[in-house]
């Protein structure tokens, strides 16, 4: 779902994964859940009963695993590119979050309830956050709390000329004017609930579009997903790019762990 410093946080881990257009990562991160809204006349549900099932879906969850394939266009120097990226998400309450990509290349996005960071194997670098910054963001709040909330941000209703008997589509402007944001899809599987795509579009006419597929319901996950791992040689900054000590990795490990 994206400001505090939110958004210094997204734009130097934008920095760090331009090659998988990462700024899809971040959005889909916060946006992966919930919406609604038509007319009664539509072969769909309306944006009441769409709103209550999906939130109902996934405030049963505890926890998912979810395969995801990523395609990112971009309009720079006025040509479109196209990027694709794939890889595997876990998920588990109360927020945490762990994005593996596998393709193109190996790297890691992972949120606890401490902390946030991104892991480039490549470069031999982990680049930190602070997770309650991270989460401190309207679609943050939304995924773990529910969504409710998502309507508060956003204008909120569903596109009839993406939505079926099988699927809608719902559509999201926020209220409050956002370059990196300017509209977002959410594809919701009408049998399941379930989210299975989210495309956003931002000011210059960048799309991301994240599919979901292999959904699957878990009672809880490795608790070692979530914890920091620190290979030999790996540099490890914080947000201001400092490099951290071994004393000081150490000390937020067991704080982690503590948790």
């Amino acid at each position: 779902m994206l400001a505090y410093t939110t958004w210094m946080i997204y734009g130097r881990l934008v920095e760090s994964m331009k090659r998988l257009a990462s700024s899809a990562l971040v959005f889909t991160i916060c946006v992966l859940c919930f919406c609604a809204g038509t007319a009664q006349t539509a072969p769909y549900p309306v944006l009441g009963d769409i709103l209550k099932n999906t939130e109902m879906h996934y405030q049963r969850l505890n926890a998912f695993t979810a395969y995801f394939h990523q395609t990112t266009s971009s309009s720079a120097a006025g040509a479109m590119s196209r990027t694709e990226a794939s890889g595997r998400l876990y998920y588990e309450r109360p927020r945490q979050m762990r994005w593996e990509y596998e393709k193109p290349e190996t790297q890691v996005f992972v949120a606890n309830r401490q902390l946030a960071w991104f892991y480039a194997p490549s470069e031999n670098q982990i680049s930190m956050f602070d997770a309650d910054a991270f989460f401190s963001s309207p679609l943050a709040q939304t995924f773990f709390e529910g969504v409710v909330e998502l309507k508060n941000h956003f204008e909120v209703s569903i596109d009839p000329k993406q939505s079926n008997k099988a699927a809608c589509v719902l559509k999201l402007i926020p209220r409050k004017e956002d370059p990196a944001i300017k509209t977002l899809f959410l594809r919701i599987d009408l049998q399941t609930y379930r989210i299975t795509s989210v495309e956003s579009h931002d000011a210059l006419g960048n799309i991301n579009r994240i599919t979901l597929e292999s959904q699957t319901a878990v009672s809880s996950l490795d608790p070692g997903l979530f914890q920091l791992d620190v290979p030999p040689a790996t540099l490890v900054t914080d947000i201001d790019g400092r490099e951290l000590t071994s004393a000081e990795i150490e000390a937020l490990k067991q704080k982690i762990i503590s948790r």
